[in-house]
Protein backbone atom coordinates (compact mmCIF):
# COMPACT_ATOMS: atom_id res chain seq x y z
CA UNK A 1 0.00 0.00 0.00
CA UNK A 2 2.83 2.38 0.88
CA UNK A 3 4.55 1.58 -2.41
CA UNK A 4 1.38 2.47 -4.28
CA UNK A 5 1.17 5.79 -2.42
CA UNK A 6 4.80 6.53 -3.26
CA UNK A 7 4.19 5.63 -6.91
CA UNK A 8 1.11 7.87 -7.08
CA UNK A 9 3.02 10.68 -5.36
CA UNK A 10 5.81 10.54 -7.97
CA UNK A 11 3.24 10.28 -10.74
CA UNK A 12 1.53 13.42 -9.44
CA UNK A 13 4.85 15.23 -9.10
CA UNK A 14 5.92 14.33 -12.63
CA UNK A 15 2.56 15.52 -13.96
CA UNK A 16 2.68 18.83 -12.12
CA UNK A 17 6.31 19.41 -13.06
CA UNK A 18 5.32 19.93 -16.69
CA UNK A 19 2.51 22.36 -15.86
CA UNK A 20 3.84 24.23 -12.83
CA UNK A 21 7.54 24.98 -12.53
CA UNK A 22 8.87 26.38 -9.23
CA UNK A 23 5.40 27.46 -8.16
CA UNK A 24 4.54 29.18 -11.47
CA UNK A 25 2.96 28.11 -14.71
CA UNK A 26 5.49 26.46 -17.01
CA UNK A 27 5.99 29.19 -19.62
CA UNK A 28 7.91 26.87 -21.93
CA UNK A 29 5.03 24.39 -22.03
CA UNK A 30 2.52 27.17 -22.65
CA UNK A 31 4.62 28.67 -25.45
CA UNK A 32 5.62 25.46 -27.23
CA UNK A 33 2.73 23.10 -26.59
CA UNK A 34 -0.20 25.53 -26.53
CA UNK A 35 0.68 28.69 -28.45
CA UNK A 36 3.03 27.50 -31.21
CA UNK A 37 0.46 25.22 -32.93
CA UNK A 38 -2.18 27.97 -32.71
CA UNK A 39 0.22 30.49 -34.27
CA UNK A 40 1.02 27.97 -37.04
CA UNK A 41 -2.68 27.51 -37.71
CA UNK A 42 -3.38 31.23 -38.00
CA UNK A 43 -0.29 32.06 -40.08
CA UNK A 44 -0.76 29.23 -42.58
CA UNK A 45 -4.53 29.71 -42.60
CA UNK A 46 -4.19 33.29 -43.76
CA UNK A 47 -1.46 32.28 -46.21
CA UNK A 48 -3.93 30.05 -48.07
CA UNK A 49 -7.01 32.17 -47.31
CA UNK A 50 -7.37 33.28 -50.95
CA UNK A 51 -7.94 29.61 -51.90
CA UNK A 52 -7.54 30.28 -55.64
CA UNK A 53 -5.16 32.42 -57.65
CA UNK A 54 -6.79 35.43 -59.32
CA UNK A 55 -5.46 38.35 -61.35
CA UNK A 56 -2.54 36.43 -62.84
CA UNK A 57 -0.58 39.10 -64.80
CA UNK A 58 -0.80 38.66 -68.58
CA UNK A 59 1.16 40.31 -71.40
CA UNK A 60 -0.47 40.42 -74.88
CA UNK A 61 1.02 40.46 -78.35
CA UNK A 62 -1.85 40.95 -80.83
CA UNK A 63 -0.49 40.98 -84.38
CA UNK A 64 -3.96 40.58 -85.94
CA UNK A 65 -5.82 43.56 -84.43
CA UNK A 66 -9.24 42.33 -85.55
CA UNK A 67 -12.63 41.78 -83.98
CA UNK A 68 -11.81 38.11 -83.37
CA UNK A 69 -8.47 38.85 -81.68
CA UNK A 70 -9.99 41.64 -79.58
CA UNK A 71 -12.75 39.23 -78.48
CA UNK A 72 -10.13 36.72 -77.38
CA UNK A 73 -8.24 39.39 -75.43
CA UNK A 74 -11.49 40.66 -73.88
CA UNK A 75 -12.34 37.16 -72.64
CA UNK A 76 -9.00 36.93 -70.87
CA UNK A 77 -9.20 40.46 -69.46
CA UNK A 78 -12.70 39.96 -68.01
CA UNK A 79 -11.81 36.62 -66.42
CA UNK A 80 -11.21 36.68 -62.66
CA UNK A 81 -8.12 34.55 -63.18
CA UNK A 82 -6.23 36.97 -65.45
CA UNK A 83 -5.27 40.62 -65.50
CA UNK A 84 -3.74 42.10 -68.66
CA UNK A 85 -0.85 44.30 -67.58
CA UNK A 86 1.01 45.01 -70.83
CA UNK A 87 0.70 45.02 -74.64
CA UNK A 88 3.81 44.35 -76.74
CA UNK A 89 4.60 44.24 -80.46
CA UNK A 90 6.57 41.03 -80.95
CA UNK A 91 7.03 37.50 -79.69
CA UNK A 92 10.52 38.38 -78.42
CA UNK A 93 9.12 41.24 -76.33
CA UNK A 94 6.43 38.91 -75.00
CA UNK A 95 8.99 36.33 -73.89
CA UNK A 96 11.11 39.12 -72.35
CA UNK A 97 8.11 40.25 -70.26
CA UNK A 98 7.72 36.75 -68.85
CA UNK A 99 11.44 36.32 -68.20
CA UNK A 100 11.61 39.65 -66.35
CA UNK A 101 8.65 38.71 -64.14
CA UNK A 102 6.34 41.47 -65.40
CA UNK A 103 3.88 38.78 -66.53
CA UNK A 104 3.28 35.14 -65.67
CA UNK A 105 1.31 34.42 -68.86
CA UNK A 106 1.76 35.57 -72.44
CA UNK A 107 -1.02 35.71 -75.07
CA UNK A 108 0.31 35.62 -78.64
CA UNK A 109 -2.09 36.12 -81.60
CA UNK A 110 -0.64 35.45 -85.06
CA UNK A 111 -1.05 38.09 -87.83
CA UNK A 112 -3.10 35.88 -90.19
CA UNK A 113 -5.58 34.55 -87.63
CA UNK A 114 -8.71 35.88 -89.41
CA UNK A 115 -7.61 34.58 -92.81
CA UNK A 116 -6.98 31.09 -91.47
CA UNK A 117 -10.34 30.95 -89.71
CA UNK A 118 -12.23 32.13 -92.80
CA UNK A 119 -10.47 29.62 -95.04
CA UNK A 120 -10.99 26.77 -92.51
CA UNK A 121 -7.24 26.39 -91.98
CA UNK A 122 -5.84 25.62 -88.50
CA UNK A 123 -5.51 28.88 -86.59
CA UNK A 124 -3.48 29.31 -83.43
CA UNK A 125 -3.58 31.55 -80.39
CA UNK A 126 -0.47 30.75 -78.38
CA UNK A 127 -0.40 30.78 -74.58
CA UNK A 128 3.01 31.14 -72.94
CA UNK A 129 3.03 30.18 -69.26
CA UNK A 130 5.83 30.71 -66.75
CA UNK A 131 5.81 27.47 -64.73
CA UNK A 132 8.71 28.41 -62.46
CA UNK A 133 6.05 28.44 -59.77
CA UNK A 134 3.90 25.41 -60.60
CA UNK A 135 0.91 26.84 -58.72
CA UNK A 136 0.80 29.77 -61.15
CA UNK A 137 1.39 27.40 -64.05
CA UNK A 138 -1.40 24.99 -63.11
CA UNK A 139 -3.96 27.71 -62.38
CA UNK A 140 -3.17 29.56 -65.62
CA UNK A 141 -3.31 26.37 -67.70
CA UNK A 142 -6.75 25.32 -66.40
CA UNK A 143 -8.25 28.80 -66.81
CA UNK A 144 -6.74 29.28 -70.28
CA UNK A 145 -8.11 25.95 -71.50
CA UNK A 146 -11.60 26.93 -70.34
CA UNK A 147 -11.47 30.31 -72.09
CA UNK A 148 -10.04 28.80 -75.27
CA UNK A 149 -12.77 26.15 -75.37
CA UNK A 150 -15.44 28.84 -75.09
CA UNK A 151 -13.77 30.80 -77.91
CA UNK A 152 -13.56 27.69 -80.09
CA UNK A 153 -17.21 26.77 -79.61
CA UNK A 154 -18.34 30.37 -80.20
CA UNK A 155 -16.30 30.58 -83.41
CA UNK A 156 -17.61 27.29 -84.76
CA UNK A 157 -21.15 28.35 -83.93
CA UNK A 158 -20.76 31.57 -85.96
CA UNK A 159 -19.39 29.64 -88.94
CA UNK A 160 -22.32 27.21 -88.86
CA UNK A 161 -24.83 30.05 -88.58
CA UNK A 162 -23.42 31.47 -91.82
CA UNK A 163 -24.11 28.08 -93.35
CA UNK A 164 -27.83 28.59 -92.59
CA UNK A 165 -27.95 26.72 -89.27
CA UNK A 166 -30.26 28.17 -86.61
CA UNK A 167 -28.27 29.39 -83.54
CA UNK A 168 -29.39 26.51 -81.24
CA UNK A 169 -28.73 23.91 -83.93
CA UNK A 170 -25.35 25.48 -84.69
CA UNK A 171 -24.38 25.33 -81.00
CA UNK A 172 -25.41 21.66 -80.75
CA UNK A 173 -23.33 20.79 -83.78
CA UNK A 174 -20.31 22.80 -82.61
CA UNK A 175 -20.53 21.44 -79.07
CA UNK A 176 -22.45 18.15 -79.30
CA UNK A 177 -21.63 16.80 -75.82
CA UNK A 178 -22.05 19.09 -72.83
CA UNK A 179 -19.44 18.18 -70.23
CA UNK A 180 -20.80 18.28 -66.70
CA UNK A 181 -18.13 18.65 -64.04
CA UNK A 182 -18.61 17.76 -60.38
CA UNK A 183 -15.76 18.16 -57.88
CA UNK A 184 -16.31 15.92 -54.88
CA UNK A 185 -15.18 16.43 -51.26
CA UNK A 186 -13.41 19.74 -51.99
CA UNK A 187 -15.81 21.42 -54.44
CA UNK A 188 -14.13 24.84 -54.28
CA UNK A 189 -10.75 23.21 -55.04
CA UNK A 190 -9.51 25.12 -52.00
CA UNK A 191 -5.83 25.20 -51.08
CA UNK A 192 -6.85 25.89 -47.48
CA UNK A 193 -8.84 22.66 -47.29
CA UNK A 194 -6.03 20.78 -49.03
CA UNK A 195 -3.03 21.99 -47.03
CA UNK A 196 -3.98 23.66 -43.74
CA UNK A 197 -4.60 20.62 -41.53
CA UNK A 198 -1.38 18.98 -42.70
CA UNK A 199 0.56 22.13 -41.85
CA UNK A 200 -1.13 22.19 -38.44
CA UNK A 201 0.11 18.60 -37.95
CA UNK A 202 3.60 19.80 -38.77
CA UNK A 203 3.31 22.59 -36.21
CA UNK A 204 2.17 20.10 -33.58
CA UNK A 205 5.03 17.72 -34.26
CA UNK A 206 7.58 20.55 -34.09
CA UNK A 207 6.19 21.82 -30.78
CA UNK A 208 6.17 18.30 -29.31
CA UNK A 209 9.71 17.63 -30.50
CA UNK A 210 11.11 20.88 -29.16
CA UNK A 211 9.48 20.42 -25.77
CA UNK A 212 9.59 16.67 -25.16
CA UNK A 213 13.17 16.17 -26.35
CA UNK A 214 14.27 18.63 -23.68
CA UNK A 215 11.99 17.74 -20.79
CA UNK A 216 13.83 14.62 -19.57
CA UNK A 217 17.21 16.32 -19.60
CA UNK A 218 16.24 19.21 -17.33
CA UNK A 219 15.14 18.98 -13.70
CA UNK A 220 17.00 15.77 -12.84
CA UNK A 221 17.77 16.82 -9.30
CA UNK A 222 14.80 14.79 -8.06
CA UNK A 223 15.70 11.17 -7.34
CA UNK A 224 12.93 9.09 -8.87
CA UNK A 225 12.11 5.71 -7.37
CA UNK A 226 9.55 4.68 -9.98
CA UNK A 227 10.58 5.22 -13.64
CA UNK A 228 7.07 4.26 -14.77
CA UNK A 229 5.58 7.06 -12.63
CA UNK A 230 7.99 9.54 -14.20
CA UNK A 231 7.22 8.37 -17.75
CA UNK A 232 3.47 8.19 -17.25
CA UNK A 233 3.17 11.48 -15.36
CA UNK A 234 5.10 13.51 -17.92
CA UNK A 235 3.41 11.78 -20.87
CA UNK A 236 -0.04 12.58 -19.48
CA UNK A 237 0.82 16.22 -18.77
CA UNK A 238 2.40 16.82 -22.18
CA UNK A 239 -0.28 14.83 -23.99
CA UNK A 240 -3.24 16.61 -22.38
CA UNK A 241 -1.68 20.04 -22.96
CA UNK A 242 -0.80 19.35 -26.59
CA UNK A 243 -4.12 17.63 -27.32
CA UNK A 244 -5.97 20.68 -25.98
CA UNK A 245 -4.01 22.87 -28.39
CA UNK A 246 -4.57 20.45 -31.29
CA UNK A 247 -8.35 20.43 -30.75
CA UNK A 248 -8.36 24.23 -30.54
CA UNK A 249 -6.38 24.40 -33.81
CA UNK A 250 -8.96 22.20 -35.54
CA UNK A 251 -11.70 24.46 -34.22
CA UNK A 252 -9.85 27.54 -35.53
CA UNK A 253 -9.37 25.93 -38.95
CA UNK A 254 -13.08 25.09 -39.10
CA UNK A 255 -14.45 28.35 -37.68
CA UNK A 256 -12.14 30.98 -39.18
CA UNK A 257 -10.91 29.33 -42.38
CA UNK A 258 -13.99 27.19 -43.17
CA UNK A 259 -12.11 23.88 -43.32
CA UNK A 260 -14.80 21.17 -43.12
CA UNK A 261 -14.67 18.59 -40.33
CA UNK A 262 -17.10 16.00 -41.68
CA UNK A 263 -16.13 12.92 -39.65
CA UNK A 264 -17.35 12.30 -36.09
CA UNK A 265 -15.19 13.95 -33.44
CA UNK A 266 -14.29 10.67 -31.77
CA UNK A 267 -12.48 9.59 -34.95
CA UNK A 268 -10.44 12.80 -34.96
CA UNK A 269 -9.66 12.36 -31.27
CA UNK A 270 -8.63 8.71 -31.66
CA UNK A 271 -6.19 9.62 -34.40
CA UNK A 272 -4.81 12.65 -32.54
CA UNK A 273 -4.28 10.76 -29.28
CA UNK A 274 -2.48 7.91 -31.07
CA UNK A 275 -0.26 10.36 -32.94
CA UNK A 276 0.65 12.45 -29.89
CA UNK A 277 1.43 9.45 -27.71
CA UNK A 278 3.84 8.15 -30.33
CA UNK A 279 5.45 11.57 -30.68
CA UNK A 280 5.89 11.98 -26.94
CA UNK A 281 7.52 8.58 -26.53
CA UNK A 282 9.70 9.33 -29.55
CA UNK A 283 10.74 12.68 -28.06
CA UNK A 284 11.55 10.96 -24.76
CA UNK A 285 13.66 8.44 -26.67
CA UNK A 286 15.74 11.21 -28.24
CA UNK A 287 16.04 12.96 -24.88
CA UNK A 288 17.31 9.82 -23.17
CA UNK A 289 19.51 8.72 -26.06
CA UNK A 290 21.42 12.02 -26.04
CA UNK A 291 22.85 13.43 -22.86
CA UNK A 292 22.72 17.08 -23.87
CA UNK A 293 19.55 19.03 -24.67
CA UNK A 294 21.15 20.73 -27.68
CA UNK A 295 22.02 17.39 -29.29
CA UNK A 296 18.55 15.97 -28.63
CA UNK A 297 16.79 18.96 -30.18
CA UNK A 298 19.14 19.16 -33.17
CA UNK A 299 18.71 15.50 -34.01
CA UNK A 300 14.94 15.59 -33.64
CA UNK A 301 14.71 18.64 -35.90
CA UNK A 302 16.80 16.83 -38.51
CA UNK A 303 14.41 13.90 -38.16
CA UNK A 304 11.24 15.91 -38.78
CA UNK A 305 12.45 17.92 -41.79
CA UNK A 306 11.94 15.13 -44.37
CA UNK A 307 8.82 13.90 -42.55
CA UNK A 308 6.51 16.47 -44.15
CA UNK A 309 7.99 15.75 -47.58
CA UNK A 310 7.35 12.01 -47.36
CA UNK A 311 3.99 12.26 -45.59
CA UNK A 312 2.01 12.42 -48.85
CA UNK A 313 0.59 15.80 -47.90
CA UNK A 314 1.78 17.69 -50.98
CA UNK A 315 2.57 14.79 -53.33
CA UNK A 316 0.41 11.65 -53.60
CA UNK A 317 1.91 8.57 -51.96
CA UNK A 318 0.88 6.46 -54.96
CA UNK A 319 3.41 8.34 -57.11
CA UNK A 320 6.33 8.11 -54.72
CA UNK A 321 8.94 5.50 -55.57
CA UNK A 322 9.34 2.26 -53.63
CA UNK A 323 12.41 3.39 -51.67
CA UNK A 324 10.76 6.56 -50.32
CA UNK A 325 7.76 4.39 -49.37
CA UNK A 326 10.03 2.52 -46.95
CA UNK A 327 11.53 5.77 -45.71
CA UNK A 328 8.23 7.54 -45.05
CA UNK A 329 7.04 4.60 -42.92
CA UNK A 330 9.53 5.84 -40.31
CA UNK A 331 7.86 9.25 -39.91
CA UNK A 332 4.82 9.49 -37.61
CA UNK A 333 3.25 12.33 -39.61
CA UNK A 334 2.80 9.82 -42.46
CA UNK A 335 0.09 8.15 -40.37
CA UNK A 336 -1.63 11.42 -39.46
CA UNK A 337 -1.69 13.97 -42.30
CA UNK A 338 -3.53 11.97 -44.98
CA UNK A 339 -6.17 10.27 -42.78
CA UNK A 340 -6.78 13.61 -41.03
CA UNK A 341 -7.43 15.29 -44.40
CA UNK A 342 -9.67 12.38 -45.45
CA UNK A 343 -11.69 12.70 -42.23
CA UNK A 344 -12.00 16.42 -42.85
CA UNK A 345 -13.01 16.38 -46.52
CA UNK A 346 -14.57 12.94 -47.06
CA UNK A 347 -15.96 12.27 -43.61
CA UNK A 348 -14.13 8.94 -43.44
CA UNK A 349 -10.70 7.44 -44.07
CA UNK A 350 -9.90 3.92 -45.18
CA UNK A 351 -6.49 4.40 -43.56
CA UNK A 352 -7.82 5.37 -40.13
CA UNK A 353 -7.93 2.03 -38.30
CA UNK A 354 -4.67 0.76 -39.77
CA UNK A 355 -2.81 3.99 -38.98
CA UNK A 356 -4.13 4.12 -35.41
CA UNK A 357 -2.93 0.53 -34.85
CA UNK A 358 0.50 1.41 -36.28
CA UNK A 359 0.76 4.52 -34.08
CA UNK A 360 -0.25 2.68 -30.89
CA UNK A 361 2.08 -0.23 -31.70
CA UNK A 362 4.95 2.19 -32.18
CA UNK A 363 4.04 3.89 -28.90
CA UNK A 364 4.19 0.62 -26.96
CA UNK A 365 7.55 -0.34 -28.47
CA UNK A 366 9.06 3.10 -27.82
CA UNK A 367 7.63 3.22 -24.28
CA UNK A 368 9.40 -0.04 -23.45
CA UNK A 369 12.66 1.29 -24.90
CA UNK A 370 12.19 4.56 -22.99
CA UNK A 371 11.67 2.63 -19.76
CA UNK A 372 14.92 0.72 -20.21
CA UNK A 373 16.84 3.89 -21.13
CA UNK A 374 15.34 5.81 -18.21
CA UNK A 375 16.31 3.12 -15.69
CA UNK A 376 19.81 3.20 -17.12
CA UNK A 377 20.00 6.99 -16.87
CA UNK A 378 18.57 7.12 -13.34
CA UNK A 379 20.90 4.38 -12.19
CA UNK A 380 23.90 6.12 -13.73
CA UNK A 381 23.01 9.46 -12.09
CA UNK A 382 22.33 7.82 -8.72
CA UNK A 383 25.83 6.35 -8.80
CA UNK A 384 27.40 9.78 -9.22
Amino acid sequence: MQQFKNFFSELQEAFKQELINTGRLNKTAIMLLLLMPVIYTIIFGYTYAANVLNDIPVAVCDLQQSKISRTAIFNYDTSDRFNIVKHVNSLDELEACIKSGQAKVGLYIEPNLDKRIKTALPAEISILIDATNVVYGSAALVAAEEINMNLKVAGEQKILERLSYYPDKALNVAYPAAISLRILNNPTNSYTNFMLLGLVCNGIQISLYLYTADTFIKNRSRRWTFPTALLLGKTLAIGITSLTSFIFCLWLAHTIFAVPLRAPWYEFLSLLVAFELLFITLGIFFALAFGRAVNAIQDTLLFIMPGLLYSGLSWPNEWVGSLPAYIRALFPITYLAIPLRDLSLQGYSVLLNNDIVVLFTGTIILALIDYVLLRYRLGKEAAI
